[in-house]
């Protein structure tokens, strides 16, 4: 379960890293999910969820793992740009393989999708500007 977001998949870290992670079964059948949405009046009523994830078939407390998780990432990030004394343009460090969440062997990197804390540092931000700035997608002014 993730927050409401409606815009392209690549705008939000946690989604396309989502979509991304398992495309295909390793026996090359693609993956089927179905992402729905929820009015967050509803998510934020605990019996309310408790019976849309009933109706699902979760009946444990899927999602609160996924929050605690994007914390833990938000508060690593930050603490990371604070050491960095909060850089306005880039970083030093920008997706170093230090930076990387996730199975850091061989085979785990393989494997696994390339995500990394820099995702949730405010950095991002500068980096993405900069990013649509070189596909044309700002107009000048």
């Amino acid at each position: 379960m993730m927050p409401d977001y409606a815009g392209p998949v690549e705008g939000d870290v946690v989604l396309d890293d989502l979509v991304n992670r398992h495309p295909r079964f390793p026996n090359g059948e693609p993956h089927k999910a179905l992402l729905m949405r929820v009015e967050e009046k509803y998510w934020n009523d605990v019996s309310a969820r408790k019976q849309i994830l009933a109706e699902l078939g979760l009946t444990h407390g899927l999602g609160d793992e996924w929050y605690a998780d994007k914390c833990t990432y938000e508060e690593e990030a930050l603490r990371c740009f604070n050491n960095h004394s909060r850089p306005k343009q880039g970083c030093i460090d920008w997706q170093d393989d230090n930076k990387r969440i996730g199975n850091p062997t061989k085979i785990g990197w393989k494997a696994g999708p390339k995500v990394y804390l820099c995702n949730f540092c405010p950095v991002r931000s500068w980096v993405d500007t900069q990013k649509r700035h070189a596909k044309g997608l700002y107009k000048e002014h």
